[in-house]
């Protein structure tokens, strides 16, 4: 691989300790990937920061790192942690849980991370054409399929070494050439995120090869439905971006270069398999996979009335303003700012089900949080939070 003399100069350690093992790791990723040099990035973003997926090593690797001096080179922003602030019935995380999420959560912040979410798309916006060092899949979806920047669907630990660097290997999405569709997917009868997210989810489950580029046809240009689809997307398959109609920016040049290998169709009985009406036994619902906006934050508020008659947690980063985040808790809102709940063991606070409207919860809270989740639409969701 051929590498600049500032890039040799990190990889000799010249630049510390920890800079040449993060190079070392990068150029090491990207001979695997069959990439001839590096590009810069000018934001990375890094995933995977909760307790409860990284344990103890992580925590020491951090912790070590941060200790060392060692700093990022670029704008960095981390994905949401555990949601140490979460209680149900009286219960809490206990005191060494939250006490090692917040040691990790401030020796990446020590290193340079800006923020806590996982939608970096909401603390700095990516330009078209920008190369990115990305983990957390639905926001790398969304900045190659919406912003149109260019970033690899990376693991939290390479993204870690790509912000100290700032370097990525120059391959996938980061090269013209693979951001070509190469399926062409219909989807019929979305009218909610619900059903966005059912679609994309289904997409994702079809379309699983990390080479799939999917060009589709029929979501509504609504940035909910869009994230709530993208992140469905992201969690059943292992595609790095989409290109959607209407709202990629470079749809129609990448369309005129498609070659279609297959094509599918998501219609309204697909769709049913997965969304809801009926809401059971649930003892929670959650809204936020990805983090809200400001704007989703102020619908929601707009449509709660009174106030919440059930246990409603919403989460999302300090970007929607503390404006926002009060008005809701005056609402009776459990609001999770920097935290995420899918990434929390919830069966350790007595919950055993919860409903959601994102097709990215659905997927992982069984796994990882340990709760039985149903798809349920936000309209719905926030009509059971008032009791009706």
């Amino acid at each position: 691989m051929y590498l600049t003399k500032e890039e040799e100069r990190m990889l000799s350690g010249e630049y510390g300790e920890y800079v040449r093992k993060a190079m070392e790791v990068v150029v090491k990723v990207g001979e695997m990937l069959g990439a001839e040099r590096l590009v810069e990035v000018v934001h990375a973003h890094v995933s995977g920061v909760s307790i409860f997926n990284i344990g103890e090593p992580g925590l020491h690797l951090i912790e070590e790192m941060a200790g060392a001096g060692t700093k990022f080179s670029v704008f960095t922003t981390v994905n949401p942690y555990a949601a140490v602030d979460a209680e149900f019935s009286g219960k809490r995380l206990s005191k060494d849980i939250i006490n090692k999420q917040m040691r990790v959560v401030n020796a990446l912040t020590r290193m340079g991370g800006k923020a806590f979410t996982c939608a970096p798309y909401h603390i700095r916006m990516p330009k078209k054409g920008e190369h990115l060092a990305w983990a957390e899949s639905n926001a790398v979806l969304y900045a190659n399929s919406v912003a149109g920047a260019m970033t690899l669907r990376e693991g939290g630990p390479m993204a870690l070494m790509e912000a100290i660097v700032g370097r990525a290997p120059l391959a996938g999405p980061h090269l013209p050439e693979n951001r070509v569709p190469n399926y062409l997917v219909t989807l019929e009868n979305v009218s909610n995120g619900a059903s966005a997210a059912a679609a994309g989810y289904i997409m994702g489950k079809y379309l699983h090869s990390p080479d799939a580029v999917p060009y589709v046809v029929g979501l509504p240009r609504r940035e909910e439905y869009v994230r709530l689809f993208l992140a469905a997307f992201g969690a059943s398959g292992s595609s790095p971006m989409a290109v959607i109609e209407g709202i990629t920016p470079d749809y129609m040049e990448l369309l005129a270069k498609g070659n279609f290998q297959d094509k599918l169709a998501v219609g309204k009985d697909d769709i049913k398999q997965y969304v809801e009406e009926v809401v059971a036994d649930a003892d929670v619902g959650l809204i936020g996979c990805p983090h809200l906006s400001r704007e989703e934050a102020l619908r929601i508020l707009e449509r709660l009335g009174d106030g919440v008659k059930r246990e409603l947690w919403v989460f999302t980063g300090a970007h929607v303003g503390a404006d926002v985040i009060e008005a809701l808790r005056k609402k009776g809102v459990r609001v999770l700012v920097s935290q995420c709940p899918v990434v929390t063991q919830l069966s350790l606070l007595g919950i055993e089900s919860v409903i959601t409207d994102s097709g990215k919860a659905l997927h992982y809270l069984p796994k990882l949080a340990g709760v039985r989740a149903h798809l349920i639409s936000r309209e719905r969701i926030l009509r059971w939070a008032r009791g009706e």
